[in-house]
């Protein structure tokens, strides 16, 4: 154990995460070694007072005595490989975060899921935030947890990536939300079992003095709380459902949710009057928000007087345009088709603009959901692929780029009488095209107002 005394930390990965921690081990007078395997971000470092070394050759990686890899790398990475044939510990951001603040009588709120967890952690962020709680949002979010700064007494509402989730050995959170599972980032984790595994990370430490909401309506998920409920060490469970009405639980009665936690069936509200977001997947959403609300001590009418305040994420069914007959939707963070679909369920008369770099679903998935949809339009590497498929169904074009699928929905809408939609909901990943949704999103909604500025108004 001896020869690893005063040897340095490898930081694999300089993206965000990977400063993130450059700056935490600096902080603590901690010698690094990084390393990314693009040239281009290795020069950016050049004056960073830090050693730039290949981690992948063998004398390199001797003289580190711990790992920490970025979120992002693959588990399959060779540094990571080399690692652990070595026995050089691998840690990740989630660990070292949670293992410094828990001593410091904090409460730590992790959300993770498929879809939804953003949703649910700046949900619950803005009701602890306008309710006087201490609050700090984190995580996956884009607010590396490494970077944030001391604080005690606080709540911590970090959410969780399968790829942090894949790194964490450690974590015991305080309460762990799981808003849904569904096939997504496979070829990164290798098979749908260990992205399950990874979602499963946040509850397998938790103990009865701990709380899990989990969304059961979901047959992954489901899963999961029957392994957790046969544990002899368990948290406490709250079941989500919207189909089923539960015991300690907050369910949906018709369009009301009602508060049945201490199985007293108090009406919190009506969901109309509590939110406008669109769609069962925000009810989901705001069940398991209002759970841990209340498990933190929110009052019923903290949550009535702030949850309608809360005004959703860019990106996620927000509304750009609207006017009597139209009203255009940006979901660029609508990376794969389960996400699409729960879209598609939200709008009547819809013209879809949609494309990318496709996953490994099927188009399948979508045949109940296109009775709604008027017209395609589609872009990037799939666009061939959407038309091909969906020109059976409804009227289709391949307009490649966003520019030309804006100008060609929006003049298309024109045909059709009454109210209608243009969902930009893509239902592939962004990078074919774009370095993230964020930025696919953005362009969207410049060139959709560019383009009513000119033609509409």
């Amino acid at each position: 154990m001896n020869n690893r005394i005063n040897k340095k930390v490898g930081i694999l990965g300089l993206g965000m995460s990977g400063k993130s921690a450059i700056n935490y081990y600096k902080a603590k007078s901690i010698e690094i070694i990084a390393w990314d395997d693009l040239e281009i971000i290795r020069k950016s470092f050049i004056n960073h007072n830090i050693l730039i070394k290949d981690l992948n050759n063998l004398k390199n990686i001797k003289l580190v005595n711990k790992i920490f890899v970025s979120p992002g790398i693959k588990p399959n990475h060779p540094v990571i490989l080399l690692a652990k044939k070595l026995k050089i510990k691998i840690t990740g951001d989630l660990d070292i975060f949670w293992k410094e603040k828990s001593n410091e009588k904090n409460r730590f709120i992790f959300i993770t899921g498929s879809n939804g967890k953003s949703t649910v952690t700046t949900m619950l962020f803005h009701l602890l935030k306008t309710n006087k709680y201490q609050a700090v949002l984190a995580g996956n979010i884009g607010v590396p947890v490494l970077s944030l700064k001391p604080k005690k007494e606080t709540n911590y509402i970090v959410e969780a990536s399968s790829y942090q989730l894949a790194l964490a050995k450690e974590l015991k959170p305080n309460i762990a939300i799981l808003t849904n599972i569904t096939p997504d980032h496979i070829e990164w984790h290798g098979s749908m079992n260990k992205y399950i595994a990874a979602k499963e990370k946040l509850f397998l430490k938790q103990d009865d003095n701990d709380l899990a909401i989990i969304n059961i309506d979901n047959k992954y998920c489901l899963n999961i709380f029957n392994k957790i409920n046969k544990q002899k060490i368990k948290p406490k469970i709250i079941k989500i459902s919207l189909i089923k009405q539960l015991d300690n639980s907050i369910y949906l009665d018709k369009n009301s949710i009602i508060d049945n936690l201490n199985n007293k069936k108090i009406l919190i509200g009506k969901i109309k009057s509590l939110t406008f977001l669109k769609g069962i997947h925000n009810i989901e959403n705001i069940l398991s928000t209002i759970a841990a609300s209340i498990h933190i001590g929110l009052t019923h009418d903290q949550i009535r007087e702030q949850l309608p305040k809360y005004e959703g994420l860019p990106n996620r069914l927000e509304i750009i345009y609207k006017d009597n007959n139209l009203e255009i939707i940006n979901d660029s963070k609508a990376t794969n088709l389960e996400s699409c679909k729960v879209a598609l369920s939200c709008f009547n008369k819809v013209i879809w603009i949609a494309g990318g770099r496709r996953k490994k679903e099927d188009f399948k998935y979508l045949l109940n959901n296109i009775k709604n949809i008027k017209a395609g339009f589609f872009i990037g590497e799939s666009g061939d692929d959407f038309f091909s498929y969906f020109n059976n169904y409804f009227y289709c074009e391949n307009s490649m780029s966003v520019n030309k699928a804006i100008k060609a929905a929006i003049n298309f809408s024109k045909t059709i009488k009454g109210k209608k939609t243009i969902l930009f909901s893509p239902g592939c990943s962004s990078f074919d095209q774009y370095k993230n949704f964020e930025e696919r999103g953005n362009i969207f909604k410049k060139e959709t107002h560019n383009y009513i500025n000119e033609k509409l108004r």
